[in-house]
């Protein structure tokens, strides 16, 4: 007969040999719930990456589709050149908004010169400062690079017989300078294309002006608009096809449609060069 110390060390036994059982089906499904958590998180990135890629190239890959079923030649239609030379010849037809960024000029950030040009003085606000005629000149305006750059583009649009028939230009020296040198002068000139960071205002008021602005232009459905403006008038936001963030080099022009009241961001000729070489075979 086993004595009482023999009959507790067997319990002992027992309850750790079924403790260890516990402790190794709870380390097992511990395991397999770790294992499914580091599988869901893993595929909830590789996810979530593919969404934000597929997001930033929405613009190119809704380019291409649209290239593709207008029955263009497709056979390398990943090269951004044919969207270049799509949308090139797309606007010799007319019947849309050319938002050109003003030719080279000498400063960086000309924010705070701008605002005197654009604000302190006593002429009406749509005609500014006009500080060709200012010491503000050399900061605002455009340099001897620039105006060449500009007469330069007025030659490319001639040359490939783009039909414009309205231009309109922001307040800002270099702006109209680069709408006289390229087309000759321009037919209006408003505030409301001055370069945002210049005012205290907030955005969703300055989005609600812009938009507006923009949606009563008078386009012609045989003839282009060209805005000569800066580079951060048009924000994507303004579109209902949510462009990509949007960076003109100097002398570079987004095309803008509207279709049922809406603003459509089209295309984009990062520099001016992407547009003038499509019409230049050898």
């Amino acid at each position: 007969m086993k004595s009482p110390n023999q009959v507790l060390l067997t319990k002992l036994k027992l309850q750790i040999f079924l403790i260890c059982i516990i402790v190794s089906k709870m380390r097992n499904k511990l395991i397999k719930y770790f294992k499914l958590i580091f599988l869901t998180l893993s595929f909830i990135i590789v996810l979530s990456s593919s969404l934000i890629y597929l997001y930033d190239k929405r613009y190119l890959i809704i380019n291409k589709f649209n290239f593709i079923i207008l029955n263009k030649d497709t056979s390398d239609y990943s090269d951004p050149r044919l969207l270049d030379e799509f949308w090139a010849n797309e606007i010799l037809k007319g019947g849309y908004i050319l938002h050109l960024r003003h030719a080279d000029h000498f400063w960086v950030d000309v924010r705070s010169y701008d605002a005197l040009e654009a604000i302190v003085h006593s002429n009406d606000i749509d005609i500014g400062r006009n500080a060709e005629n200012d010491y503000l000149a050399k900061a605002v305006c455009l340099n001897e690079r620039g105006k060449i750059q500009a007469r330069a583009m007025g030659e490319h649009f001639k040359y490939a017989k783009v039909p414009i028939s309205y231009v309109i230009s922001s307040v800002s020296c270099r702006s109209r300078q680069t709408a006289k040198l390229a087309f000759g002068g321009y037919n209006k000139v408003s505030h409301i294309l001055n370069h945002p960071g210049i005012y205290n205002e907030e955005f969703s008021s300055y989005l609600k002006k812009i938009k507006k602005f923009y949606l009563n232009l008078p386009v012609s459905n045989d003839s282009n608009l060209v805005v000569s403006s800066d580079n951060g008038v048009i924000t994507p936001l303004m579109f209902e096809n949510n462009p990509p963030s949007l960076r003109l080099d100097e002398g570079g022009f987004s095309v803008i449609s509207i279709k049922n009241n809406k603003l459509y961001f089209e295309h984009e000729f990062r520099n001016f060069s992407n547009f003038s070489r499509v019409f230049y075979k050898r």
